[in-house]
């Protein structure tokens, strides 16, 4: 009886279950064949939702009419080494077909419209294709070393070759790989090796000047030959040129994007006059293993620390573009990766998946040369190798994303607010969005939530300027409390000391201590001492006997006390890192650190002649860290009443702290050692040689230790088999 009933309720929820399929279909989406990822405020990598979604491929199946024989005939004419992709107002796509010298245009939803030839001047490998507001289609012709002018229709309206001025001399290059225009007419164009930036030229095809070029990059070697070679020499090694620019966009506000190849200045936001408006920011990918980065699907991380590998020497980025929104994305065609930045140029997210040649998977580019963004924020991501367009759509959590975005980039605070608790209601460890509340709540002046949320975020410098508003509401509303309380504790220190001084019984009894703790007391106020008189104090510890290996150890101790306390305690403003990511490994490199400086000053001291013992040296080299002890423990705590606006002052006291230790040990090895000033700098210079020299050999050592370990194992087992 309990089977026949189980199975007839299985039937009725199969039945519910199939009406309620065919009456509220659901869309079910596969994961798609990578992984999304960002970075948190403090570099920290994080996987989030996919951004974008592989919707479908184009251009892979155009077909084009010919007259044969009379008749009209389709032809199967696919894409051959597209190198450009531009997508238009009115979202037509035009691709530069390089190896098939002509320019295709399809419609929005991917469809073949027709193919620009220009019949009466034939196109010689176009690399480039740009259409203005006006309809013009332009075309960089590199083969033909000339931009090319075009309407609608294919007509050719006019061309613009290698300008004739004084300032395009034989060493610039004129074969135009890109071009784009701007509202006045003028054009900008990318060459080939041209390192003297972008070619501008007027709507008449003048030179009109080289625009945004990079600077160039010098090496230390570089320094090096021009300090000391020849000119004879100079002439004979490579030139140091910039790097070129290979690829540029122009979005909606005028601003021109450009990319380049080499490791600096790789994306540059150039204003009318050429001035990079992103001179602080840095675009560039720090390879790392891709496996631990994604977990075996590929992942790279932007901006960030980490390992490089091989391929971060072989980088390029591709093509960039900007959509409605503001936001860029960015293509590396050595990782095949896909970068998505905010209209402030901070990184949203980044993707990329492994290349399976012979078996391409949708939303995977093999070798991504071009990208373009529709009036629907859809990316079309062109494939040099693939022949075809790959097309990702934004998913709900992009969509979402994008909202909360422009909302707060148009001072929407309150709407975007919504929008960012959306955000983290799909993904509570995107870090952004904490971002976007902080910034939400300190327009509404709620400077405690927004303190709050600028820490999660990692941002230090808004952390800050929270805590700066708070500090300034406690004052105004605290002033006349401190002012009355600092005038009363005045009142009665005054009355107090006057008290004292006719009442002798009121007076504080001393407590005398035993005579070790007497001797301790003063071996530790010696440490006083030496901050005054330092050449004499050191001195005197080692031969009047005012400092003991107890008392050294004492300060030592006390010296990682206030190390600890200093980076757990000191305010997120100057550390920006959460504490519970404040490691104390420092504590493990300062004691090998201080056991290695120990051994190596001792021995060098002793080689060359100098008079201090072993005891001398670990004590005297105590005492001379005893200003991080007086020092370290109040900067920490006055970090925390602090804001960046006191940051120089917070950094001058920690600097002299470090400086001031390091002039006590210069005057601790001349005392001690009985050096004059230039002997003092010879046994330190060599002391920090034999450190490095002592941590090379112990590194072999260990590596070593671990292959004979591991032959000696091997062979175990091979003879206990």
């Amino acid at each position: 009886m309990i089977r026949h009933a189980l199975r007839k309720q299985a039937i009725l929820l199969g039945i519910i279950a199939s009406i309620s399929a065919l009456w509220f279909p659901m869309q079910v989406q596969a994961e798609p064949p990578y992984n999304t990822l960002s970075r948190d405020g403090y570099g920290r990598l994080i996987y989030t939702q996919a951004d974008y979604y592989p919707a479908k491929v184009i251009a892979n199946d155009i077909y084009v009419t010919k007259m044969k024989d009379g008749r009209q005939v389709r032809e199967y004419s696919p894409l051959s080494q597209p190198q450009d992709l531009f997508i238009d107002k009115k979202d037509d796509i035009y691709i530069a077909d390089t190896g098939n010298n002509r320019i295709v245009r399809l419609n929005p939803e991917g469809q073949f419209v027709r193919a620009y030839d220009v019949p009466e001047s034939k196109l010689n490998k176009p690399q480039g294709v740009f259409v203005g507001g006006d309809g013009a289609i332009y075309i960089a012709d590199t083969g033909n070393q000339r931009v090319v002018k075009l309407d609608e229709n294919g007509r050719m309206l006019g061309e613009f070759k290698r300008p004739d001025s004084g300032y395009m001399n034989e060493t610039v290059q004129y074969e135009p790989t890109r071009v784009v225009v701007d509202d006045r007419g003028f054009l900008f164009v990318t060459s080939n090796g041209s390192y003297q930036g972008v070619i501008q030229l007027d709507p008449d095809g003048n030179f009109y000047g080289f625009y945004g070029t990079n600077q160039t990059e010098v090496t230390l070697m570089d320094i090096v030959r021009k300090t000391f070679y020849t000119r004879e020499q100079l002439s004979r090694v490579i030139r140091t040129l910039p790097e070129t620019i290979t690829n540029l966009f122009i979005d909606g506000e005028g601003y021109i994007y450009t990319v380049s190849g080499g490791k600096a200045e790789q994306v540059k936001k150039l204003n009318i006059r050429g001035e990079n408006l992103w001179k602080d920011k840095t675009f560039g990918f720090r390879m790392r293993n891709r496996q631990a980065e994604t977990g075996g699907s590929g992942g790279s991380g932007g901006s960030g620390t980490g390992q490089t590998d091989e391929n971060e020497n072989k980088r390029r980025l591709t093509d960039v573009t900007v959509d409605k929104n503001g936001n860029m994305t960015i293509v590396d065609k050595s990782s095949n990766a896909v970068m998505r930045y905010a209209a402030n140029g901070k990184m949203l997210f980044f993707w990329t998946g492994p290349v399976l040649f012979g078996t391409p998977q949708l939303g995977i580019s093999q070798s991504p040369a071009s990208v373009a963004s529709d009036s629907k924020n859809r990316l079309f991501i062109l494939d040099d190798s693939q022949n075809l367009i790959h097309v990702l759509e934004p998913t709900e959590f992009g969509l979402v994303l994008e909202r909360a975005y422009e909302q707060l980039q148009e001072g929407k605070y309150e709407e975007s607010e919504a929008s960012w608790k959306e955000v983290l209601k799909l993904n509570a460890l995107y870090s952004p969005a904490y971002q976007g509340l902080a910034e939400a709540a300190f327009h509404r002046e709620d400077y405690r939530a927004a303190l709050h949320y600028y820490k999660m975020a990692g941002d230090a410098a808004g952390y800050s300027d929270s805590f700066w508003q708070l500090r300034l509401q406690w004052f105004q509303s605290n002033f006349s409390y401190m002012a009355n309380g600092f005038f009363a504790v005045a009142f009665v220190a005054i009355g107090a000391g006057r008290m004292r001084g006719r009442l002798p019984s009121l007076r504080k009894r001393k407590r005398v201590p035993g005579r070790r703790g007497l001797e301790l007391i003063g071996q530790l106020r010696h440490a006083f001492t030496i901050l005054r008189h330092p050449l004499e104090g050191f001195a005197d510890l080692r031969y009047s006997k005012k400092g003991s290996g107890l008392s050294a150890l004492l300060i030592l101790g006390m010296t990682a006390c206030v190390l600890l306390v200093k980076q757990f305690y000191t305010s997120f403003t100057f550390i920006p890192i959460p504490g519970s990511d404040r490691s104390t490994t420092f504590l493990t490199v300062f004691g090998v650190t201080w056991l290695t400086w120990l051994v190596c000053n001792y021995l060098i001291g002793s080689i060359t002649q100098g008079e201090a013992r072993f005891k001398d040296v670990f004590i005297g080299s105590s005492y001379a860290l005893f200003p991080i002890v007086l020092l370290g423990l109040p900067l920490a705590v006055a970090s925390n009443v602090m804001t960046m606006s006191e940051s120089s002052i917070y950094h001058f006291i920690e600097t002299g702290m470090y400086v001031w230790c390091g002039l006590l040990f210069f005057w601790k090895i001349q005392a001690t050692q009985n050096f004059g000033v230039g002997e003092t700098i010879v046994n330190i210079l060599l002391t920090g040689i034999a450190m490095i020299v002592l941590w090379v050999l112990i590194s072999i050592t260990f590596g070593l230790s671990t292959e004979v370990q591991d032959f000696v194992y091997t062979i175990y087992q091979e003879v206990s088999m």
